[in-house]
């Protein structure tokens, strides 16, 4: 799986058609777009004009990726907040407790982590 594909730095190279011809011919299965859904409309044309080969190669890898997938755990309110008080002791643990309570100055816009 490829990062954001929808990058300026990569579609200031390469352009959309080339980057995602370029990933999955390296051999990604998933050409990721993150931001603009318009995009994934066109993303969807050009890989149609892919080879088959490749493309029939990334759905088998993903068929079987999700073939080994385990369903999810039934979600418990209760399990959630188990698992926060652990990140967030995890967070106090690696930073010191200031620091742990401190936000990013960018108020979580470039890490979900931060949002917590």
């Amino acid at each position: 799986m490829t990062d954001d594909l929808d990058m300026g730095a990569i579609l200031n190279e390469y352009g959309l058609a080339d980057t995602i011809r370029l990933a999955l011919t390296a051999g990604n299965d998933m050409a990721m777009i993150c931001h603009r859904l318009e995009t994934v409309a066109e993303a969807h044309t050009i890989l149609g004009t892919l080879d088959q080969t490749v493309l029939d190669r990334a759905l088998e890898n993903v068929a079987r990726a999700k073939n080994r997938l385990v369903p999810p755990t039934d979600f418990s309110l209760e399990a959630h907040g188990k698992l926060d008080a652990e990140v967030r002791q995890l967070r106090s643990d690696v930073l010191g407790e200031a620091e742990a309570d401190t936000r990013s100055p960018e108020d979580g816009k470039r890490s979900p982590v931060e949002v917590y």
